[in-house]
């Protein structure tokens, strides 16, 4: 045989087994009726990244007790009337000290089960960035709820320590 014949093969064989490689894993989960299920970035759904952003959007338009309202929807946590008052009160003090959150955008997740999932987010303010983290169950009777919201200004947790 030749040896450009030689390298062709070669060229070919190694370019399909990385194709193969490279398409392992991309595929999302089948639900048990057989239907793709929609997953978002970081392996979270899509529905998780939906109402991040939805809250956030609702943040840099001002509407801060609307974002929590929409965020907590149907959640055990809405009965927690002090706890989310003072969320309310720090995001507003937040902005106040670290200027207005300008955009965000996720960084990590931990999914624990296909039920139990924490999300970290970046807030990028005009001053100083925030650090974000929701955590989300999928509750049997009410679907995904958000069951704890945090937020501090310790943005450089998301290094490694060097």
């Amino acid at each position: 045989m030749n040896k450009s014949f030689f390298y062709v093969i070669f060229f070919f064989f190694f370019s399909f087994v990385g194709f193969v490689f490279a398409q392992e894993g991309k595929l999302p989960p089948a639900d048990s009726d057989g239907k793709n299920r929609k997953i978002g970035i970081l392996g979270v759904p899509q529905e998780i990244l939906d109402k991040c952003h939805a809250f956030f959007d609702n943040i840099i338009a001002n509407k801060i007790e609307k974002a929590f309202d929409d965020l907590i929807g149907n959640s055990p946590l809405k009965k927690k009337t002090d706890e989310i008052q003072k969320l309310i009160t720090e995001t507003k003090r937040a902005n106040t000290l670290y200027g207005t959150i300008r955009s965000y955008e996720p960084i990590n997740s931990e999914i624990v089960t296909e039920s139990f999932i924490r999300v970290r987010y970046l807030a990028y303010h005009t001053d100083f960035p925030m650090r974000w983290v929701f955590t989300f169950y999928k509750s049997p009777k009410l679907g995904w709820i958000v069951v704890n919201i945090r937020f501090d200004d310790l943005s450089e947790f998301f290094f490694k320590e060097d």
